[in-house]
């Protein structure tokens, strides 16, 4: 079912339209709620750190004298935990190992090579000036999360930064969606996660949260489409100029 976000105009000032908070509304135009909160997923959302990650990867596979997977191979598995995704590239003997020298170099790289992709910082702030909550919701680590986050100068712009190691719960696990939207005091309901897997569907829906997708990341839209997203975008250039211009 297609979702969008509509502006309703609740007072006219000097001849211009003064808007509420946008309302989402089914695609019969059933108004539902005020949106509240925008939780954003960071890796292939907010930001393209992708190649950052593959050199951690590689770092460790050279180490350990294992194949160094393919640059396309770590993008895609990005997005599920590291010590998960760790399991695809490493023997269980050496999973030990690998995590300790990714977290050394990643570590040591985590700021570099961060690209804000387009209409991020556009959308942030747009969600900002209606007064709704926006929060970082990641399954990196929370404290390189903020690190990232602040290096950009976009520490002020979210309510909340939640990451890996902040609860003891990862995406898809319904327990941290549940928390997020605890610490946002918001409900599913009146929440949009954007992001650009299946691991971001699954974390929205599994508690009625609305699933927006961006195919900026590791998954095409027909991709994320078929995995169950309720809209997809191009880009969050594309959601800030269709929903909040």
């Amino acid at each position: 079912m297609e979702i969008k976000i509509e502006l309703v105009c609740q007072a006219t000032v000097a001849g211009k339209c003064r808007f509420s908070q946008p309302t989402i509304l089914m695609a019969n135009n059933t108004s539902l709620h005020n949106l509240q909160a925008v939780l954003f997923d960071m890796d292939g959302t907010l930001v393209d750190h992708f190649e950052t990650i593959y050199r951690c990867y590689k770092y460790a596979a050279e180490k350990l004298g294992r194949p160094v997977p393919t640059y396309d191979a770590v993008k895609r598995a990005v997005g599920g935990s590291m010590p998960v995704t760790i399991r695809s590239f490493f023997a269980d003997t050496q999973l030990e190992a690998a995590m300790r020298l990714w977290k050394e170099k990643f570590d040591e790289i985590h700021l570099e090579g961060v690209v804000l992709l387009p209409g991020a910082r556009d959308l942030i702030q747009a969600v900002n000036q209606h007064n709704i909550k926006a929060a970082v919701f990641t399954n990196k680590s929370g404290i390189h999360t903020r690190n990232i986050i602040e290096s950009l100068g976009l520490s002020d712009s979210f309510s909340l930064i939640l990451g890996a190691h902040d609860t003891h719960y990862r995406k898809p696990e319904p327990e941290l969606s549940s928390i997020a939207l605890d610490r946002l005091n918001a409900k599913p309901e009146q929440a949009i996660l954007i992001g650009d897997s299946p691991f971001d569907i699954e974390s929205a829906h599994c508690i009625g949260m609305t699933s927006y997708c961006v195919s900026t990341g590791s998954h095409s839209s027909q991709e994320l489409i078929d995995a169950g997203a309720d809209k997809v975008f191009e880009s969050l250039q594309e959601i800030a100029h269709s929903h909040f211009s």
